[in-house]
């Protein structure tokens, strides 16, 4: 079988959640650093984004997609519920951490207080107080949903997770993740369950310098 090529970064949060579908589909896939910027990456992605697939003949954007195309075209545990309304809540959840939680949480946050640091730069104080209170109540959102439930999408792990985990697993190795995610038994008992996963630990980025 063709092996799926993955390009992008492996610190990438993205680039993770793609990595965890592939390992828990138990996919044979090699991740290739990006030349970020370059005529090949805009040609495999118009927005020069990642990560980007290629599978054979088949080239994807979009970790959305690549993840769906992981889990309908391999065999293996699905990542999917397996009702309606697990798979509607699955992609409620995909959706709300693209648009709700992403930039608050990589963007604003871990791009301030990890990644700047870990290059040589200075974390914007501004910037990381003035998502602080978001993050708090997106993290109690979160919380709150996992009340009845192990996972995001019911009692089964799913795409939504891979997306929600890496994230997470940022905000947890810096300075303020402790106060963050005081109190919030549920999502602990979650990063728990997540951390017994072969494909949360075989995707484990290095860790950046900033957080050790």
């Amino acid at each position: 079988m063709t092996k799926v090529i993955i390009h992008g970064f492996a610190p990438s949060s993205y680039t993770r959640t793609v990595s965890m579908a592939l390992e828990h589909k138990g996919v044979d896939y090699e991740l290739i650093p990006l030349d970020f910027g370059s005529d090949g990456h805009r040609a495999m992605h118009p927005f020069v984004k990642m990560p980007v697939m290629q599978h054979g003949d088949l080239t994807l954007f979009e970790s959305n997609a690549i993840c769906h195309y992981v889990d309908d075209a391999f065999d293996g545990p699905s990542l999917s519920p397996d009702n309606a309304a697990g798979r509607a809540q699955m992609e409620q959840w995909i959706s709300a951490i693209n648009d709700y939680y992403y930039d608050p949480f990589i963007r604003q946050f871990v791009m301030q207080r990890i990644v700047a640091p870990s290059r040589g730069g200075e974390a914007d104080e501004d910037i990381i107080a003035a998502t602080l209170p978001v993050m708090r109540e997106r993290i109690d959102i979160i919380d709150k949903a996992l009340a009845d439930r192990l996972y995001l999408a019911g009692d089964t792990f799913s795409l939504a997770d891979c997306f929600l985990a890496p994230i997470f697993f940022y905000v947890g190795i810096s300075p303020e993740g402790n106060e963050l995610f005081a109190g919030k038994n549920k999502i602990a008992e979650w990063k728990a369950r997540i951390g017994d996963h072969d494909c949360f630990k075989n995707t484990m980025p290095p860790k950046p310098q900033a957080a050790e």
